[in-house]
C-alpha cells in the first residue's frame, strides 16, 4: 500500500496569479501532511497484517497440541503438552539468538549488538518491537521456570512452565515498546525468579492461591514496573510517547533515577488502591460469611453440593471397582 501527493508553486501559477506562490506553498504543505498520514497509515496496516498473520500460527500450535494430547494415552498427556509449550518458548528465544542472525544479520554481529535498520529490511516500529520483546520475555521466563523448578522439585512440570510464561508476559507488559530485545530477556529471566520466590513465600505463609495469580500478576507485575525504570530507552520513549525535552528514562541506560523513583511510587499507589477497594470488599464478604465455602462443601466438592453432579467421570473419591466399566477403549 502506497500513496504519493506532490505539487509545486509552478503547478498553480496559472490559476492563482500574483498570490500563486504563497497559496501554492500552503496547499502543497497541506498535501504533504496528508501524504505523511497516508504513509504512516500504510506502514501501520502492513505491520498489523504481518503480526496478525504471525499470531495465527499460534492457533495452529494450539490445534497441534490438542492433536498430540489426543494421540497419546492419558498418562502421557502432561509430557506431550510440555513438549508443545517448549516448542514455542524455545523456538522464540533461539530464533532471536541464532536464527535471525542467519536470516538478516552480518558477519561480525553479536546478539547484544543492536541491528541498524535500513530500507532493505524495513523500519523498527513500536508495534513490531512490542511483539518481539513480549515473545522474548515470555520465552525466557518459561525456560527459566522449567529448569528452576526442576532443581527445586525434581520434576519437569508443564503447569509451572505455563505460569512462568505468563509471568514473563506480565512483567514485560509495562515496557514492551520502550526497551531493547536483549533487555526483554533480562526481564523474563528475573520474572521467573520472582515467581518462584513468591510461590515459596506463599507456601511459607500458607497463602491459598492455586492459580498463583497474586504471585504472578502481583510479583511479576511489580518487577515489570521496576524493570521499566531500569531499562527504558530514551529514543523509544520519545518515539512512543512523543519527544519531550528532559524526559527521564532508564537508570541503566544513562537516564538517572527519576523514572525508577516514579515507578516505585506507582507500585505504592497501585497497592494502596487495591488494598483500599478490594480489602473493603473482602471484609464485607467475610462478615457475610461469603468469602469462603464451608468445610463440608470443600471436602465433598462444590460440583456435588452446589451443582448436583461431577464434571468428570473420574473424581477423587471414585471407587476403584467401578473404573473398569468407565471409558473403556473399544478396539475395531
Amino acid at each position: 500500500m502506497s500513496a504519493a501527493l506532490t505539487c509545486s508553486a509552478a503547478d498553480l501559477s496559472s490559476l492563482l496569479g500574483p498570490n500563486a506562490t504563497a497559496a501554492a506553498e500552503y496547499i502543497c504543505g497541506q498535501l504533504g501532511t496528508v501524504n505523511n498520514r497516508f504513509t504512516d497509515a500504510a506502514f501501520a496496516i502492513d505491520n498489523t497484517y504481518l503480526l496478525f498473520s504471525a499470531y495465527l500460527v499460534f492457533s495452529m500450535q494450539l490445534g497441534f497440541a490438542m492433536l498430540c494430547a489426543g494421540s497419546v494415552r492419558a498418562k502421557n498427556t502432561m509430557n506431550i503438552m510440555l513438549t508443545n509449550v517448549l516448542d514455542a518458548a524455545a523456538g522464540g528465544l533461539f530464533y532471536y539468538l541464532f536464527g535471525y542472525a542467519f536470516a538478516f544479520g552480518g558477519s561480525t554481529q553479536f546478539i547484544l549488538v543492536p541491528y541498524e535498520s535500513g530500507s532493505s529490511y524495513g523500519q523498527w516500529s513500536g508495534i513490531g518491537r512490542t511483539a518481539v520483546t513480549t515473545t522474548l520475555a515470555g520465552s525466557t521466563a518459561a525456560l527459566t521456570t522449567l529448569f528452576g523448578k526442576r532443581l527445586l522439585s525434581g520434576h519437569w512440570n508443564v503447569t509451572d512452565v505455563c505460569n512462568g510464561l505468563l509471568g514473563g508476559f506480565a512483567a514485560i507488559t509495562g515496557g514492551c515498546s520502550v526497551v531493547e530485545p536483549w533487555a526483554a530477556i533480562v526481564c523474563g529471566f528475573v520474572a521467573a525468579l520472582v515467581l518462584i520466590g513468591c510461590n515459596k513465600l506463599a507456601e511459607m505463609v500458607q497463602y491459598d492461591d492455586p492459580l498463583e495469580a497474586a504471585q504472578l500478576h502481583g510479583g511479576c507485575g511489580a518487577w515489570g514496573l521496576i524493570f521499566v525504570g531500569l531499562f527504558a530507552k530514551e529514543k523509544y520513549l520519545n518515539e512512543v510517547y512523543g519527544a519531550t525535552p528532559g524526559r527521564p528514562y532508564g537508570l541503566f541506560m544513562g537516564g538517572g533515577g527519576k523514572l525508577l523513583g516514579a515507578q516505585f511510587v506507582q507500585i505504592l499507589v497501585i497497592a494502596g488502591w487495591v488494598s483500599a477497594t478490594m480489602g473493603t470488599l473482602f471484609f464485607i464478604l467475610k462478615k457475610l460469611d461469603l468469602l469462603r465455602i464451608s468445610e463440608k462443601d470443600e471436602m465433598a466438592g462444590m460440583d456435588m453440593t452446589r451443582h448436583g453432579g461431577f464434571a468428570y467421570m473420574y473424581y477423587d473419591n471414585d471407587d476403584e471397582s467401578h473404573r473398569a466399566t468407565q471409558l473403556q477403549r473399544v478396539e475395531p
